[in-house]
């Protein structure tokens, strides 16, 4: 599912939705995600391997990338740390608790273990995104 990014103009301005790539091998986690943040009112773009991944971090330019933490190697070099040079867009990662301070040791800027909580997914996206963006609307908080 390839969602595109939608401009919202309102009084002049160009406003869009944020745009989030989520990157998972497991295909019923992607699409819980997808579903979950559609409903928040985010563009969402999705991969199921590193390197389909990759490309859409510069087709697609989103504004967050949320990736899982046992994504295959790429080249030899851990997924996570591989998406990490490639973009300094901020990065959730899912993954099981052990692995949480290793990850973040990697330089990305939060942890979610799952199974996912679809409320905190959320919340931490529009977390994520109020840092980077400072308030970036949704496309509900557009409409309205």
């Amino acid at each position: 599912m390839l969602l595109y990014l939608i401009d919202i103009i309102r009084g002049g301005d160009v406003i869009r939705a944020a745009c989030v790539l989520v990157i998972d091998k497991d295909e019923v986690l992607v699409e819980k995600a997808a579903v979950v943040l559609e409903e928040a009112g985010y563009d969402v773009v999705t991969a199921t391997d590193t390197i389909d991944g990759l490309k859409k971090v510069y087709e697609v330019r989103p504004d967050l990338i949320i990736a899982a933490r046992e994504l295959p190697m790429v080249n030899g070099e851990d997924a996570c740390l591989k998406i990490r040079q490639a973009s300094y867009l901020p990065i959730l990662v899912l993954g099981s608790e052990e692995e949480a301070v290793e990850t973040l040791e990697l330089g990305v800027d939060a942890f979610l273990t799952k199974p996912l909580s679809t409320n905190e997914l959320v919340a931490r996206v529009r977390a994520l995104l109020r840092r980077k963006m400072g308030p970036h609307p949704s496309a509900k908080e557009l409409a309205a």
